[in-house]
């Protein structure tokens, strides 16, 4: 029984939903504890659109603060993209072979594992498919909403109207009436544009790694299984993904014009407009940023799929691409998405803590995290002892600036001082000499 529990916590996704949070988690539970309107004050000084931490605080609400209860949430939106894939999957097909794309959907290893963090990209990848199926049912009213709420969560999700613009052109719809149709989600989000022009402005220092030739041939890859380059030895099997995916593709296309021209622009269009900006201007490519081409990804395979004529073969296939996404869903979890147990460091640190100690996080890095398990958030600082200005991109929109100190509190009082690799250590600063042991 212990191996079958191991294997479920530390082999499968599941490992996903139980591990420690991570920065980003920590940040969008602080955002949510706000109230509304304080969420979008802070959010017009972040970087994401409100509407993510809006739904995090009403759940809060009703389900409390637990790090695993803040995580169904995205694994709901997770469900429901699964089921709109299926009813997209079925009007497009037939039901039995939507049931596989559904669980093909289900098992992705990008989607999947963001259906266990508390971050908006699940509803990202929702709103993405919803957009989608309404689009191509037009459904005007219905497009209209969920491409609005898109637009809300995430300012990428504009690359998913433009396109469906290039998907008018190339299919030869370009008419006025079904353009305006299609640009509605970008008149309703103009109130926040002012908001996303300042945001994109302060957004000049980041962290967002620089565009290379590597992650170019990769990113396909990379977005189908959520790879973004650590451990190092997997960018050639990503590469030959791609590789793969574009054929797949390709024959998507060549079957079927009309849907292969949607799914494609809605993988290629975004990626295009992203990577060449990375490369001539400055980096905005980050994987979780683009999952909405995954979705994309998952409907043009399945589209190739569907299109093998020879039943065997086809279920061959189908075979083979539903064992590789359940395979990744068995590797993943144990070699690629491993994070920081700060849980255990503070739970730890708990047990030791008197009631006048205090908690520091060596690097705002590492400070969500930490006021996030340690039940007495107001004695939790960021350790800051050149007084350096906190880059904004690590979430200063929640920080009070009084959560930055630059000494250690004299003796009797004690310092946790816990690390951005999980470890900590006891800081006693003794009054007389002003000195740290």
């Amino acid at each position: 029984m212990e191996s079958i529990a191991n294997f479920i916590f530390y082999s499968t996704p599941i490992k996903y939903l139980a591990q420690s949070i991570w920065r980003d988690e920590g940040f969008s539970f602080f955002m949510a504890k706000e109230n509304i309107m304080q969420i979008i004050l802070n959010s017009i000084n972040d970087f994401n659109p409100p509407l993510y931490y809006i739904l995090l605080h009403i759940w809060m609400s009703v389900f409390g603060e637990i790090d695993i209860a803040l995580r169904m949430m995205s694994f709901i939106f997770h469900v429901l993209t699964t089921y709109y894939v299926f009813l997209l999957a079925r009007k497009i097909f037939w039901e039995k072979f939507a049931f596989w794309v559904a669980a093909f959907t289900f098992f992705n290893p990008m989607l999947l594992y963001y259906a266990f963090e508390i971050r908006m990209y699940s509803l990202f990848a929702l709103f993405t498919i919803a957009s989608l199926y309404y689009f191509l049912a037009k459904r005007w009213r219905a497009y209209a909403i969920f491409g609005t709420l898109g637009m809300y969560t995430h300012s990428f999700f504009s690359f998913i109207i433009f396109s469906y613009l290039v998907f008018l052109f190339l299919a030869r719809q370009f008419q006025r009436k079904i353009i305006l149709r299609t640009i509605l989600p970008l008149l309703f989000f103009l109130p926040w544009v002012p908001f996303l022009l300042f945001q994109f402005k302060e957004s000049q220092n980041t962290w967002i790694f620089t565009v290379d030739l590597q992650l170019i041939l990769s990113s396909l890859g990379n977005l189908f299984i959520n790879y973004e380059g650590t451990p190092g030895g997997l960018w050639l099997v990503t590469a030959f993904l791609s590789l793969i995916i574009v054929i797949l593709i390709f024959y998507a296309i060549r079957k079927s014009r009309k849907l292969g021209l949607l799914f494609t622009s809605l993988v290629f269009t975004p990626l295009f407009i992203v990577l060449s900006y990375s490369v001539i201007k400055r980096p905005i490519y980050v994987n979780r940023y683009m999952i909405f081409v995954t979705v994309g990804e998952i409907m043009a395979i399945s589209l190739a799929l569907w299109s093998i004529k020879l039943r065997t073969t086809r279920y061959g296939v189908m075979l083979l691409a539903l064992g590789f996404v359940l395979y990744m869903n068995v590797f993943a979890p144990k070699k690629i998405h491993n994070k920081v147990d700060i849980r255990s460091t503070i739970a730890e640190i708990r047990e030791m803590a008197k009631p006048n100690d205090l908690v520091y996080a060596n690097s705002a890095l590492v400070y969500f995290e930490s006021a996030f398990y340690y039940p007495y958030r107001d004695k939790v600082y960021i350790y800051n002892p050149e007084n350096a200005v906190i880059p904004k991109y690590i979430g200063t929109s929640v920080i009070d600036p009084s959560r930055s100190v630059a000494n250690f509190p004299e003796s009797p009082i004690r310092t946790f001082l816990v690390k951005e690799d999980g470890s900590y250590e006891v800081i006693i600063s003794l009054p007389t000499s002003g000195k740290a042991q």
